[in-house]
């Protein structure tokens, strides 16, 4: 069986979560939040190395109610003062942000930049304003093309220091990938689809589809 050592979350469903619980759409998104939380701690807890959840893509930022995208930064940016640093504290993990955050979320720089480059056995991946299309062609702007191999290539991804993904939780009940999600080092990962809304699995929930999927045989081609 195969060690889960990556994490990635896709964690949708924060609007409609809201509305079936009679709540506005900003609860929903403190709500989501909130519950990254526990999820990054069982993540770890399960004894991945790294653990990456995405938080919005460029098309959410730029296309959605500017009240909405407010409020989408703004949970984020309280979370990054209050919760972060302790999952950092606590799991002596690292922490870095992927994704056109600098140019989309300006007021996150100083949060983000603060919590950067400390260290640590395990990494947190936040990826913000991030489409895995803007990656790949990033990395193909710098190389001049594809490089000189696959492994240079992959260096020169926003990605490139996370390493592959081996298990890709999506929550929603949306059976796809959006924005071409991680789409380097996903390629071979296992692929969890949940029917909750994000604000809806628990830790134990998540630490189930973790164990199921650490039963999972992988051959890669063999």
């Amino acid at each position: 069986m195969g060690s889960i050592r990556h994490i990635a979350l896709i964690p949708d469903g924060n609007r409609r979560w809201a509305r079936a619980h009679g709540k506005s759409v900003a609860d929903g998104h403190r709500a989501g939040i909130a519950a990254m939380t526990g999820a990054l701690s069982t993540c770890f807890d399960s004894g991945a190395e790294t653990a990456s959840f995405w938080w919005s893509s460029p098309a959410n930022l730029t296309r959605r109610d500017p009240e909405e995208v407010r409020k989408i930064v703004g949970v984020l940016a309280q979370w990054l003062h209050t919760d972060l640093p302790q999952l950092l504290a606590e799991y002596d993990a690292n922490f870095v942000a992927l994704g056109r955050w600098r140019d989309l979320c300006p007021e996150l720089i100083g949060p983000i930049d603060n919590l950067t480059g400390k260290g640590g056995k395990r990494t947190i991946a936040l990826l913000m304003a991030y489409d895995g299309r803007d990656e790949i062609r990033a990395a193909a702007d710098a190389l001049g093309g594809g490089g000189d191999s696959r492994e240079a290539f992959e260096r020169a991804l926003w990605t490139g220091g996370l390493g592959p993904v081996d298990l890709l939780v999506r929550t929603g009940d949306s059976t796809h990938l959006s924005a071409a999600f991680m789409a380097w080092q996903a390629s071979e990962a296992r692929l969890y689809f949940a029917r909750e809304m994000w604000p809806a699995i628990t830790p134990a929930r998540l630490a189930e589809i973790i164990a199921q999927a650490g039963g999972v045989e992988r051959r890669y081609g063999a």
